[in-house]
């Protein structure tokens, strides 16, 4: 919501120069992209500590229509050296991604702006701005050598949009897999299950902590439990691991990798789309973690995510079973399963 300071400008006789900054959602593994058209500064200008860099875009078409149709405002950039086609490529034209548009007065841009770093103007404000103006990039119009076009809309007018969203499936879990919905390994109402010890005096079954010899927790990351198939690693009837040993994250120098050893391969990942160096968390791939449990012993550099004869990933068959494998080791669901299906609505079976 604009700040009272925002307000005060709008009444302003002399009100201040307005500037426009725009984002781009290229998605998870491209972040997003902030830029600016370069006709106030030729320098990337930081609002709200992130920086918009400069790009020759000519944007129009905002404009609230009095008849109430939505509009379908038109970009226009310039494609020197085909450098917006290259980033094209792969993305299918970036239609379905989000744009926003941010409208905000010169005088409450961050110190940093300024000569010295001193804004003579006023209290740089993130919050004394328009309302943001969201679209979704509809269509690539026109593309040749020298610009690009592309047509928005509003997220209102979307063929491909469903209400509601989530469908819903009585015998398939839609949440992603240690990620938001299912968050297994994370959730702080199903922490510290009471271990089983073999009479190895290894402990078998900590889902909250990976286990290793004797007692030691090494945090609440969630036990590998089973692949895709709900193959169970220490079951007989599945890779019947004798031992699991959590062996921490992943390192490739590492040659001495052996059946049982548990490694994360961390997802969260600097981006390069994503330059904001105030929030590292805002420069991370906001992918779950993948982890992995030794099969085969395994030598020096052989990656989880392609070698898949010597390691098998800690997956979930998205089924009601599959959840219950995980979630079994604190008493019977006493705090309830957070699978994503719905049984209850698979239709009724006359007898």
């Amino acid at each position: 919501m604009p700040s009272q300071e925002h307000n005060s400008e709008l009444l302003n006789l002399l009100p201040n120069t307005i500037i426009e900054l725009f984002e781009v959602d290229l998605g998870e593994q491209d972040g997003m992209y902030r830029f600016h058209s370069g006709v106030i500064s030729t320098d990337p200008l930081i609002f709200d500590g992130k920086p918009f860099f400069p790009l020759p875009v000519d944007a129009s078409g905002f404009e609230k229509r009095s008849d109430g149709q939505l509009s379908r405002p038109i970009l226009v950039f310039a494609n020197p050296d085909g450098l917006i086609t290259d980033i094209l490529k792969g993305r299918k034209d970036l239609v379905g991604k989000t744009f926003i548009r941010k409208r905000v007065f010169l005088k409450f841009l961050d110190s940093v702006n300024f000569p010295n770093n001193f804004n003579p103007f006023a209290i740089p404000d993130p919050d004394a701005r328009y309302e943001n103006e969201v679209f979704i990039i509809n269509r690539k119009t026109e593309e040749n050598k020298f610009y690009i076009e592309f047509e928005l809309a509003s997220p209102l007018e979307m063929e491909d949009v469903k209400l509601p969203t989530r469908v819903m499936l009585s015998n398939y879990c839609p949440w992603k897999y240690r990620g938001l919905g299912c968050r297994y390994g994370q959730r702080s109402d199903f922490l510290d299950p009471e271990p089983t010890i073999d009479n190895d005096n290894i402990t078998k079954t900590q889902p909250s902590t990976f286990f290793v010899s004797g007692s030691d927790k090494l945090g609440d990351l969630g036990m590998p439990v089973a692949d895709e198939n709900d193959k169970m690693f220490w079951e007989q009837n599945g890779y019947n691991l004798t031992a699991m040993v959590w062996r921490g994250d992943y390192d490739k120098t590492v040659s001495n990798y052996i059946v049982g050893d548990s490694v994360r391969v961390k997802s969260k990942i600097f981006n390069l789309a994503k330059l904001e160096m105030s929030d590292l968390d805002e420069d991370l791939v906001d992918e779950p973690d993948m982890f992995f449990v030794c099969i085969a012993n395994a030598p020096l550099d052989s990656d989880p995510r392609y070698k898949k004869e010597y390691w098998s990933q800690d997956q979930c068959s998205h089924t009601l079973d599959g959840c219950k494998k995980r979630y079994k080791f604190y008493g019977e669901y006493k705090k309830g399963l957070p699978y994503g299906g719905f049984p209850s609505i698979e239709a009724f079976r006359f007898r």
